[in-house]
């Protein structure tokens, strides 16, 4: 458990031994700015011994006075040193100081951390000559002292061992080398072929793992006759009695001795801190245990069983940082729902594969309609399904390609090109079935696909990219997929600067409106405008509505289109109503996300009462597709607006996806007919139908019918014919600025007598 401190620790000054007149009393010096946790560590280590000794327990409040005290006392065995003080990178300094200033290579260091960010543990013990490294978190009182025992016994044993120079480097090549080692079956192997060389035997012999949560021990190293073991569980070593003695050693607590047996073989736990008993049913405090054998024919002399001890200290340590280290590398590269590498593992396997990545597809497979999925079945029931669709992907794809898990419901495969084509297209038409062990599905996955060959950039711009490619697929329905492009990657820059560009010509109020007439085709008289937002950039430009009114939606901006257009459209309003025109309307177009604002009906009422404009005077147009995207929540602010005095058109109706019944829920006055409908009217008479039903529909539901994109004399006839009340388009009038309006009411005879120019526009 974490080391429990007093309400009020006693004061930290230099802790005595408890027998002062010893001479030989061990040093251990904590270095810490934080006076609290000087004093705790005081408290903590009072009345500790190390093998029936005292030790002199020294402190300093910061790396000058522990500099000083490093001075004054040489024989300081160990450095309980804390990694962030005063100045940030004062404790690493010290390290660099007591190892290369003052040549300490006996010194036991020990780092200690409360801001593990601050100094990562992979690139400390890296870069560092340290010996261990903890979180003042994980400092229980049992963890506190067998850090003490394992780091002064380490201490003890080098100063005794510089007495043979030819030990001592093998021993500190060992030690050095098992630094260096980044994997536990490199480091297991490493430690069985030193351990052989210290003494003198043929390299033999296992190191055991036994991780938390699991019933039987695992040989991570083998070597001699016992290779064949390498990976397999302990049990396979076919002898009960040794593979009972080694589970023994597994989880004997440091600290203490082997029971007697009379073996002449090397059995040791390789765990620097304490653990109790798996057998006996108490908690470990260590969560993977390791054990090292190694068969022999006779005892070995004393400095050499010295040796091993302190070789497989110090191994044992390496073993357990770098079993964090590879809990840290999952939680950072895994996916713990499938266990499939996460993001950062893809992006890590990219960057590892180098030249080779151009002769990759990376694909992007997205579960279609997921989050209705989860709340008809439940977050546990489609976690299920999530993990049998990854197992399915895996099995299909092989080991050739690498599969990951780079969001909620959202798969990667990377892999050769000849890996990722027919099952996946198969799955793409059919769905893939999966099944939970009780619940079965059919997902249908929409993809993005990006041939690595065609593409110029760093793996980070190519998951963008795939990103970018899988929001195209889905907005364009389910199972669809989207190929990467030579060039998109330009485009989205050009959109990414004509986004900003945007943004600045709002600020600047640069958007500016265009009215189309509307008329009433029974007797030509004017109905009223439709407003359209136009830009012309800085460069002098028009830019496309189609692709500036998207970039608003993508960008968040749309709203203060939408605010700048139906101010302009107010002050249009008011130039209608100075020339006796105030009964027309002027229709403003809203778009999707508006409509999922709230306080959107009152904001335009808002917004039009500031300017003195009746709602009566403004027609509020929205597209079919538009309001289907939210049925209810559309219909609602529909009501509101004509609640509040306003028209409501629904747009390009018959080009979205809306049912006779949903169309019967929302409140509207008018459908517009998209112009794709009106093209062949008076040339082909078969292609009349459908746009005669809409008018027909229109009418039997009470609305009012106008056509969009009138171009043809015959096309007004067959409207008006049709029983269509209204129109607009190039035969009645091209969009114009508000500026000329006044000029064009008087040419079209729509005024009569010439009108005075109103004043310019605020």
């Amino acid at each position: 458990m974490s080391l429990t401190f007093p309400a009020s620790p006693p004061d930290s000054t230099p802790a005595r031994p408890r027998h002062p007149a010893d001479a030989h009393a061990l040093k251990v010096l904590t270095v810490d700015d934080d006076a609290v946790f000087r004093r705790s560590m005081a408290f903590a280590l009072e009345g500790y011994q190390f093998q029936g000794r005292d030790i002199t327990l020294l402190q300093a409040g910061s790396a000058a006075q522990a500099r000083t005290l490093l001075v004054a006392q040489p024989d300081i065995a160990l450095l309980l040193l804390d990694v962030v003080m005063e100045d940030g990178d004062d404790g690493l300094m010290l390290v660099r100081h007591v190892r290369e200033a003052m040549g300490r290579r006996d010194i036991r260091i020990v780092l200690l951390t409360g801001q593990p960010g601050m100094a990562p543990m992979r690139d400390v013990m890296r870069n560092l000559d340290v010996n261990e490294y903890w979180h003042k978190t994980e400092l229980g009182s049992d963890r506190l002292e067998a850090i003490l025992n394992a780091n002064l016994r380490s201490h003890q044993f080098i100063r005794e061992a510089l007495q043979t120079r030819r030990q001592l480097e093998h021993l500190l090549a060992a030690v050095d080398g098992a630094s260096h080692v980044p994997d536990l079956t490199g480091l297991s192997q490493a430690l069985l072929v030193d351990v052989a060389r210290l003494l003198g035997l043929p390299s033999e012999g296992l190191v055991v793992m036994w991780p938390a949560h699991t019933t039987a021990a695992l040989v991570i190293g083998a070597t001699g006759r016992y290779a064949e073991l390498q990976g397999r569980p302990l049990d396979a070593l076919n002898d009960p009695a040794q593979v009972l003695r080694i589970e023994q050693a597994l989880t004997r607590q440091p600290g203490t001795s082997a029971p007697p047996d009379h073996a002449m073989d090397l059995l040791m736990p390789l765990h620097p801190s304490s653990a109790l008993a798996h057998g006996q049913g108490l908690q470990v405090d260590l969560a993977t245990l390791f054990a090292l054998w190694m068969p022999r024919r006779q005892p070995p002399a004393p400095n050499e069983t010295e040796m091993v001890q302190l070789l497989v200290a110090n191994v044992g340590a390496q073993m357990h940082r770098l079993e964090l280290i590879a809990k840290l590398d999952r939680l950072a590269y895994q996916d713990p729902l499938t266990e499939l590498p996460n993001r950062n593992g893809l992006l890590r396997r990219m960057h590892a594969a180098g030249e080779r990545l151009s002769t990759m597809v990376l694909q992007f497979e997205d579960v279609d309609q997921f989050s209705h999925l989860n709340l008809m079945l439940g977050f546990e029931t489609t976690n299920r399904l999530l993990q049998g669709l990854a197992q399915r992907l895996r099995d299909e794809a092989g080991p050739e390609v690498l599969v990951a898990r780079v969001d909620n419901d959202t798969f990667a495969l990377l892999g050769p090109r000849d890996r990722l084509d027919t099952r996946l297209q198969r799955h793409r038409s059919e769905g893939i079935t999966v099944s939970d062990g009780h619940f079965s599905a059919v997902l249908h996955l929409t993809g993005a696909r990006v041939d690595l060959a065609l593409f110029d950039g760093p793996p980070e711009e190519i998951l963008s990219t795939a990103r970018y490619l899988l929001n195209d697929a889905k907005r364009r329905g389910w199972s669809q997929e989207v190929a990467y492009r030579p060039g998109m990657e330009a485009a989205a820059r050009d959109n990414y600067r004509l986004g900003q560009a945007l943004h600045e010509a709002l600020r600047a109020g640069e958007i500016h409106i265009a009215l189309q007439p509307q008329v009433w085709l029974g007797d030509g008289t004017l109905k009223g405008f439709e407003a359209l937002a136009r830009w012309t950039d800085r460069r002098g430009h028009e830019v496309s509505p189609v692709t500036f009114i998207a970039l608003a939606e993508a960008s968040g901006h749309i709203t203060a289109l939408f605010t700048q257009v139906l101010r302009q459209s107010c002050l249009a309003w008011q130039v209608l109503e100075s020339l006796g025109l105030g009964h027309l309307r002027v229709a403003v177009n809203l778009s999707a996300l508006q409509l999922a604002t709230p306080t959107l009906a009152q904001d335009i009422a808002d917004q039009c009462a500031h300017h003195g404009v009746p709602p009566a005077a403004i027609e509020l147009e929205v597209t079919e597709s538009a309001v289907m995207l939210d049925p209810d929540g559309a219909a609602a602010q529909l009501a509101r607006l004509r609640q509040l005095g306003f028209e409501v058109a629904l747009d390009d109706f018959g080009t979205g996806f809306s049912s006779l019944a949903r169309l019967r829920s929302f409140d509207l006055d008018w459908l517009k007919i998209d112009r794709a409908f009106l093209g062949e009217i008076g040339q082909r008479p078969d292609h009349e139908t459908l746009p005669d039903m809409i008018v027909t529909l229109s009418r039997q539901l009470g609305l009012k019918s106008l056509a969009e994109g009138v171009e043809t004399e015959a096309q007004r006839l067959w409207l008006t014919r049709s029983g269509c009340l209204a129109a607009q388009g190039l035969l009645f009038g091209a969009p114009m600025a508000v500026s000329a309006l006044p000029a064009w009411l008087h040419a079209q005879g729509h005024l009569p007598h010439t009108p005075a120019l109103p004043a310019p526009l605020a």
